[in-house]
């Protein structure tokens, strides 16, 4: 994984489970008898309750001289490949010039990079994965972006992706508001503390002259960092204590996510994880969560934060509990 031998359980459970099936269709692949073959693509995970799997998207072979040919993945080596399915399809042109052709592919690789569609699992990973290759060279009208694939998991959406719908406008615009926090919070990162840079352009941004919008932008590019806001505040993440505002919690702690549990009259239902998402981020559904008091109740984690039962109708209620037991990921 990563360019590296890995001693991931899963990985090598997947890897044993198809053995046969990557053997014979690596057989078929090779031209002579030493040709090596390798497949590349992702580790995904759909859901913490669904086990991982493999996603191939490209195949190169490689003979004892040295020579590489590649071709994109489209076999049945697993038994969830659904060879085709996920690809955006041809591009018309309307232009012939190198130059503007490369124009054309950037922008439609950017395009796709951007959609946001996610996932109706409570990890709240997106559907999308894939390789989208940008060469090194910005100038060289030779050096365009090649969309290897963007594969969709059919298992995790009823519906497949919109490409022609843009989710988040405002990414679009790459605005300079964007552009400066982007680069201050890539600044902040690599030196671990606030800068002045970056708490320069959180204000700009925070600022009531901003849209929700650029927020809830600014908010979700924080998200998977060490720095966050509490109540109104620029600060490193840390470990935080009751009582505190769901939104709070979500921007400025190392917790990824919460517990979300029903209660229909006397029945009491299985507390459920789900990571934050920009709703927990940006107080759509606030509320306020404190110490738990007593041994932890019936269908519940061992969470040291959780709120009181909150009516939603006659005879349901829901609560929130958080600092727990999170499900763990098999990277």
């Amino acid at each position: 994984m990563f360019g590296h031998p890995t001693d991931n359980t899963a990985f090598a459970a997947l890897i044993e489970n198809y053995e046969s099936s990557i053997l014979k269709q690596s057989r078929k692949l090779r031209k002579a008898p030493d040709d090596r073959v390798v497949f590349t693509g992702v580790w995904y995970h759909i859901d913490f309750s669904v086990e991982p799997r493999f996603e191939p998207y490209v195949i190169h072979v490689v003979s004892n001289g040295g020579n590489v040919s590649a071709s994109r993945y489209m076999l049945e080596m697993f038994d969830y490949d659904y060879p085709g399915e996920g690809f955006k399809g041809w591009l018309a042109l309307e232009v012939t010039s190198p130059a503007a052709i490369c124009n054309v592919l950037k922008s439609e690789a950017a395009k796709v990079s951007r959609v946001r569609e996610m996932s109706h699992e409570t990890a709240g990973f997106t559907p999308l994965q894939g390789a989208i290759w940008y060469p090194a060279g910005d100038n060289d009208e030779n050096d365009i972006p090649i969309v290897v694939s963007k594969l969709f998991t059919v298992t995790a959406s009823d519906q497949p992706p919109d490409y022609d719908r843009e989710v988040f406008a405002t990414e679009a615009s790459h605005t300079p508001l964007h552009d400066e926090f982007s680069e201050a919070l890539t600044e902040a990162s690599e030196k671990i503390q606030i800068t002045s840079r970056l708490a320069d352009a959180f204000k700009a941004i925070w600022a009531e002259k901003a849209s929700d919008a650029d927020r809830q932008w600014m908010l979700r590019e924080m998200s998977q960092t060490v720095f966050g806001v509490f109540q109104g505040e620029l600060v490193i993440r840390a470990e935080r204590s009751g009582p505190i505002t769901l939104t709070d919690l979500a921007n400025s702690s190392t917790a990824t996510g919460s517990w979300f549990q029903v209660r229909n009259g006397d029945d009491i239902h299985e507390a459920l994880f789900s990571a934050f998402d920009d709703d927990d981020r940006c107080q759509r559904d606030d509320v306020v969560l404190k110490e738990r008091q007593g041994p932890a109740a019936e269908g519940a984690p061992e969470c040291l934060l959780e709120t009181e039962w909150i009516q939603r109708g006659p005879s349901t209620a829901v609560r929130y509990l958080a600092i727990g037991p999170e499900p763990r990921l098999s990277w």
